[in-house]
């Protein structure tokens, strides 16, 4: 075994796929942590912004197209795509020249970004050992959150950079890089190849799931699609309730970079734990807490949005160390990525639908909070519907159900 227990093997898979998480928050990271910056290089509102952000959001749902092929031609094929094409759409971004251009590019980016996130968590989740499994989704998921730090910096210092705002984008490009490497070291996952040579693989082009897996797809969409709708109106508009209102820049990004030993430990807690006592317990337990964190965030003053802001990234990180891992282990090989893009895109089109309501229905960002903090308590109730579904923890993902 190599550090953290993975082996070798693993590790070849592991680590691209984390530096692949990096950038794919990256490009989440500049849309909330950077809107003040974007949004005022653009000449917009941040209302209008907020808008536009929503709209881009949106234009995952398209994701679902790209993400369904996993299940007919292969993971690898589809991971090597999704990646190359959210890398050059992102890096384009940087030449956008109005707010409607922004809009068109980034839509395109945020269809292969969504599929590429899909993608990256399906592989891990199918090549990596059972008992380790939720620390890999977390390790992978931990190395993305950087990215949100590493924003809120360049957020602090985006004036002196060559190009201002439009910089920002370039650096995307770098996941260019990791296509290379896992076109040479990436294989097709165990999972399918077992499933396409049992025949099991469905070629069709519209889903079949039998009534078993589009009641457990139905939840999962619910549970994760009311998740969604609350963290993306929470991280765009603390952002812009500290920046605009508040007037932090320098202290916002200590914020933010400061809290990581937060995010830290929530995905400890949200791989290891839920390796150990099961994913529904942890996934509870990130639902409530980050509902909690943001409440105090911004239904409190000044004083409370350090700490808010370090309970929202924990239950956050709880949250993301395991929720992909949970969906892909409760249905089987054939139509997993299928049911794991059908959440997805309901969690995007969800978390459009939560950005653009706390908009219009704030005239200011902590009035926009107020939404967020309803938002967080709805999150919140979807579990008495979640804890209908079985425990997955530990379950053989290449075995036919």
């Amino acid at each position: 075994m190599g550090p953290l227990g993975f082996t070798q093997g693993e590790w070849r898979i592991v680590l691209p796929l984390s530096f692949a998480a990096f950038f794919e928050n990256y490009d989440y990271a500049l849309l909330s942590v950077a809107a003040p910056v974007l949004s005022s290089g653009l000449g917009v509102s941040p209302s209008r912004f907020g808008v536009a952000v929503s709209v881009i959001r949106l234009a995952g749902l398209a994701a679902i197209v790209l993400v369904r092929f996993a299940d007919r031609i292969g993971r690898r094929r589809m991971l090597l795509w999704t990646l190359a094409g959210f890398a050059a759409f992102t890096g384009l971004t940087a030449a956008a020249w109005g707010l409607v251009s922004f809009i068109l590019i980034s839509a395109f980016g945020r269809v292969f970004l969504t599929a590429e996130g899909a993608m990256s968590g399906l592989v891990i989740t199918e090549e990596v050992h059972p008992t380790r499994r939720g620390r890999a989704v977390s390790f992978a998921g931990l190395i993305g959150q950087t990215a949100f730090g590493a924003v809120a910096i360049m957020v602090a210092i985006h004036s002196s950079l060559p190009g201002g705002w439009r910089f920002l984008y370039l650096i995307a490009l770098g996941p260019l890089l990791i296509v290379g490497a896992l076109r040479r070291n990436l294989p097709e996952t165990e999972a399918f190849r077992v499933a396409e040579s049992d025949q099991r693989v469905r070629h069709s082009v519209l889903p079949r799931l039998a009534r078993e897996w589009w009641v457990r797809t139905a939840v999962c969409s619910l549970v994760f699609g009311a998740v969604g709708a609350f963290q993306t109106a929470a991280a765009y508009h603390s952002a812009q309730l500290a920046q605009h209102t508040y007037h932090w820049t320098g202290l916002y990004t200590v914020i933010v970079v400061t809290s990581g030993p937060f995010t830290l430990a929530g995905f400890m807690a949200g791989g290891r734990g839920s390796d150990r006592w099961g994913r529904r317990p942890m996934l509870s337990i990130g639902i409530v807490t980050e509902a909690i964190g943001m409440a105090a965030l911004f239904l409190g003053g000044r004083g409370w949005f350090a700490p808010g802001w370090m309970v929202f990234v924990f239950g956050q990180a709880v949250i993301a160390g395991c929720w992909l891992a949970y969906v892909s282990e409760l249905v089987p090989t054939e139509v997993r990525a299928t049911v794991g893009s059908i959440v997805v895109s309901v969690q995007v089109a969800a978390g459009s639908a939560g950005l653009a309501l706390s908009s219009v229905l704030g005239s200011s960002p902590r009035a926009s909070g107020r939404v967020v903090a309803w938002l967080g308590v709805a999150s919140a109730a979807t579990l008495v519907a979640f804890w209908a579904l079985p425990e997955t923890s530990g379950r053989d993902m290449i075995a036919a159900y």
